[in-house]
Formats: structure tokens, C-alpha cells, sequence
């Protein structure tokens, strides 16, 4: 499946695309073998998808619980390994979870990521099939590299009370165009919680 030409966000760096670079020529022949899934996710994906104004400090990867440890062979060899991906638990998240640096870029790999407040979740591995939409798949360098669209990430910064991220997010699809039935499946999942739903529903305009 050909990949979508997106203009990059103004503050993508020079830095986190060479890094980012070097990690999809190394983890796509990889992941392909293992027939893995994975995503880019976070600020580098939705820097990825135009979001202007905003510098990404570091490169996000979610892939599966296996497809974590098969990653980390392929990034480790490319720069200092911070942190060994292991089983991880923290108030937030739930995750297979290594840290990476490569190009003097922090790299994290997540792998069966779980996003978890009081009122709702996120199972990232219930996601993947819907990544791999038709226009979720960008064009990057020589590469067609997989990413978390930004209604995803919208739903995802709500649930995480990030206001500021949620409106950038939310003011960009609306002027630019998003995919509302994509966006209203989404909505669909009641494990995300009536705060993060109705939020994204009144952001949105999607009841007017």
C-alpha cells in the first residue's frame, strides 16, 4: 500500500528526523519478518501529520509485547541502550518498555501499551488494524512508515488531560479535514470514559 505525502510540521528537527530515520531503515526489514505491528506514536507522529508549532523531544514506538523485544535488537545496535525493555508499570501507563538513544535522540519503545486514568483506558493492541487504514500509512524519507492518525491522538491526549496538546490537535482537523466516521468509531469504545468522549464530541463539533 502506497503511503500519503504529508507536509511536516514547522518544528520537526533536523535531529529527531535523521534518528527517526535511522530507526525505521533498521526496525521495518525486522518487524516485516516477524509480521509485527507497529506505529509511530505521540509528537513525532502527529509532527509527522503537519501539526505546526511544535518541536517533538523524542520518538515514540508501539508495537506489540513481542514485537518490543524484537524492536530493541534492531535499535539497540544503532546507539546506547538507556533502558532494557522490560515489563513496566507506572500510574499512567502499563507496558513492555525500553529506552533508547540514538542520534542523541531519546527513543521509546512500548510494547501492549495500556493508557490508564480514574474514568477510562486505552488498550493500544486493539488499535493497530485501524492504524493500518488507507491514510495511516505516511510517506517519510524512502519509506512508507505507520502512524497514530491524529483523531487517535486526540482522544488519547483528552483521556490524558493535556488541554494544550487536545486544542492544537483538535483547531488542526478542523481546519484541515479529518475522518469523522474513523473518529466516531472511536468514540464508540466506552472503556475511553463519558469525560474523554463527550470532550471530544463538543471539541469537535461533532453533536452541532
Amino acid at each position: 500500500m502506497a503511503g500519503e505525502t504529508v507536509p511536516c510540521g514547522d518544528g520537526m528537527t533536523e535531529g529527531v528526523q535523521r534518528a527517526l530515520s535511522a530507526c525505521v531503515q533498521a526496525i521495518i526489514p525486522t518487524m516485516f519478518r516477524a509480521q509485527q505491528p507497529w506505529a509511530v506514536m505521540g509528537s513525532t507522529a502527529s509532527v509527522l501529520q503537519g501539526i505546526p508549532n511544535y518541536t517533538p523531544p523524542d520518538i515514540d514506538l508501539v508495537t506489540t509485547r513481542d514485537g518490543a523485544y524484537i524492536m530493541s535488537g534492531s535499535i539497540g545496535g544503532l546507539g546506547a541502550t538507556v533502558r532494557q525493555v522490560s515489563y513496566s508499570e507506572s500510574d499512567r501507563y502499563t507496558s513492555h518498555f525500553g529506552i533508547f538513544e540514538v542520534l542523541d535522540v531519546k527513543v521509546e519503545v512500548m510494547g501492549d501499551l495500556v493508557i490508564r486514568v480514574a474514568d477510562g483506558h486505552i488498550d493500544t493492541t486493539e488499535h493497530f488494524a485501524r492504524w493500518s487504514d488507507k491514510v495511516r500509512l505516511l510517506h517519510f524519507e524512502q519509506y512508507h512508515i505507520p502512524v497514530a492518525p491524529l483523531e487517535w491522538q486526540l482522544v488519547a491526549n483528552v483521556l490524558l488531560r493535556r488541554p494544550e496538546r487536545s486544542t492544537g490537535i483538535a483547531d488542526f482537523l478542523l481546519d484541515h479535514g479529518y475522518d469523522r466516521p474513523f473518529l466516531e468509531a472511536l468514540l464508540q469504545d466506552k472503556n475511553h470514559g463519558e469525560r474523554t468522549v463527550t470532550t471530544v464530541r463538543e471539541m469537535m463539533h461533532l453533536d452541532d
